[in-house]
């Protein structure tokens, strides 16, 4: 029996769940061929284009999602965090969840549809205290953010301190941040008239683009100053010709010089193609692989790539494929059918597709819409448009009538100003050992630093089924840097002599910690030396 060929798929936006279905559709014909792997950090798909209603209470959080276990049945799920990619040994590496180890997946045909990061490099201070604008779990902070700042200046007696609590700054005036900073001001100006003790006229909403007009390189010159002119008519201040350079926790540093005081910064930087693609021996161009028109990478045979992190030729236009939805499912089905026929044989397709138009929601039962290069739409009539299209593209008949229904309630039902709190993911972790548990064994994966706050544990390595005990550390004392600071397996077992309470310090928020601080990086090292010795 001929072995299946495994095709492993990274990332699950538009590009990569796209052509999960279209593969599981050829699957059907040709079952013994090959299987489908997914690999991504959520287990779900988003459909994206409905972001900014979940920050203005139209849709609800799981409107936008679908399990991809439900989309994709026939596809063998990996919600993990890619760590490597390795092209030579056509291997992928996924970081720990769980346990202290790897997963290691081995592929035929590789799929990159790893899509695009939010990109705060040279931008001082946007990265600590501007809220992004890019997934779900965004979404859903914007709107905690927006509740939480209008509950503290419905008590609060400080005027300035109010003032800055009733700003709200956007900063990118492109689709994301026009459709963000239109929910944002509905959803601010209808519930304020909640608050006896807010003024409506103390609410500011600005919007900060570097052009001089809005959405300019997706919609015409009439539609986009139509959509600028209807956010000022509705209260929302514009900018144009200023970039947001900078923030801090009290205002939003603009390079025109201005400073605004506020507590809400919305980000929608452009974004950057995900770190990973730079590590790989591939041709890239402004960070994006270079494929040919079939999205086979330059030189690969069983290399692919798709979506946001790929630069594949428009050949119904000029330069490459644009980064959007319309392209990213296309695309798809066409990758599927060329990978199908690399396997079982058969006509490798061209990918063609000429835009069919944009849309951008403006908020209160209006939009812009231009279909066909030719039609042109705005006001309620593009903002059924924009519903009607967008509906019937969402994946899964359930959940077309699941936001069928809560667009229809909507209309009956005023929105309300309650917070969907969720527990921060923390920079530094608390963890409680027992006596006789093991922290990490020798040859597991460095993934923590840790600090002992209580207690005390013994540090041994392992030869020839003896313990060769190395050293015991108690209260104040660290572990763990060495693998850290090596990027390798950890070279010795950690065991608790008694209980153990300890703070454990992400691989990343090390990194972070000691290339900002020279002097501590010293002191690991120095530490690490002397261990060294011990063990040796």
């Amino acid at each position: 029996m001929k072995e299946k060929k495994s095709i492993v798929i990274l990332g699950a936006g538009f590009g990569g769940a796209y052509t999960a279905m279209y593969l599981e559709k050829h699957l059907k014909r040709s079952k013994d061929a090959f299987e489908i792997v997914l690999v991504n950090r959520e287990n779900y798909f988003v459909f994206q284009p409905m972001l900014a209603e979940v920050v203005g209470g139209s849709l609800g959080i799981l409107d936008t999602i679908n399990p991809l276990r439900k989309l994709l049945p026939n596809t063998n799920l990996f919600i993990r965090e890619v760590d490597s990619i390795d092209i030579e040994k056509k291997q992928i590496t996924l970081s720990p969840k769980y346990s202290h180890s790897y997963k290691e997946l081995n592929y035929d045909h590789l799929v990159l549809a790893l899509g695009t990061v939010t990109d705060f490099r040279g931008l001082a201070g946007l990265h600590e205290h501007a809220l992004p604008f890019k997934n779900l779990a965004d979404s859903i902070v914007i709107r905690n953010q927006v509740i939480e700042v209008l509950e503290s200046a419905a008590c609060e007696e400080d005027p300035k301190l109010k003032e800055k609590l009733l700003t709200f700054v956007v900063g990118g005036g492109g689709f994301s941040g026009t459709e963000v900073v239109a929910e944002v001001n509905d959803l601010v100006r209808n519930l304020v008239k909640h608050y006896p003790s807010i003024d409506p006229k103390q609410v500011r909403v600005i919007l900060i683009h570097s052009k001089d007009r809005l959405m300019e390189r997706e919609l015409g010159e009439s539609l986009s100053h139509y959509a600028g002119k209807l956010l000022q008519k509705r209260g929302v201040e514009i900018r144009f010709n200023t970039h947001l350079i900078s923030a801090t926790p009290e205002e939003a540093l603009l390079d025109s010089g201005e400073k605004i005081g506020s507590k809400t910064i919305i980000s929608t930087v452009p974004s950057s193609p995900n770190p990973l693609l730079e590590t790989l021996p591939l041709h890239l161009e402004r960070g994006k692989i270079v494929t040919d028109s079939g999205m086979q990478v330059e030189g690969e045979s069983d290399l692919w790539a798709l979506g946001d992190c790929a630069a594949i030729p428009n050949l119904e236009g000029k330069g490459i494929c644009p980064p959007t939805a319309q392209f990213a499912i296309r695309e798809a089905k066409i990758l599927a059918h060329n990978i199908a026929s690399s396997i079982i044989g058969g006509e490798k397709k061209e990918f063609r597709f000429k835009a069919l138009g944009m849309m951008g929601a403006l908020g209160h039962h209006s939009a812009v819409a231009e279909l066909f290069g030719r039609f042109k739409f705005s006001g309620i009539l593009a903002w059924i448009l924009w519903r009607m299209i967008y509906w019937m593209k969402l994946p899964g008949t359930g959940r077309k009538l699941k936001v069928a229904l809560t667009w229809i309630l909507d209309t009956m039902i005023p929105i309300e100003a309650v917070q969907i709190k969720m527990t921060p993911t923390q920079g530094i972790a608390q963890l409680h050992f027992e006596p006789g548990e093991v922290i990490f064994h020798e040859g597991d994966v460095g993934d923590y630093l840790y600090i002992i706050v209580t207690g005390e544990v013994e540090v041994f390595t392992t030869k020839d089924g003896e313990e060769k005990m190395i050293a015991k550390l108690g209260k104040g004392e660290y572990f763990g840097e060495m693998a850290l600071l090596n990027q390798r397996s950890r070279s010795a077992t950690v065991r608790c002599l008694e209980p153990v309470d300890i703070l454990g310090l992400k691989k990343s928020d090390f990194g972070m910690l000691i290339s900002n601080f020279k002097e501590l990086k010293k002191d690991f090292e120095e530490t690490e030396k002397t261990r060294k010795k011990e063990i040796n």
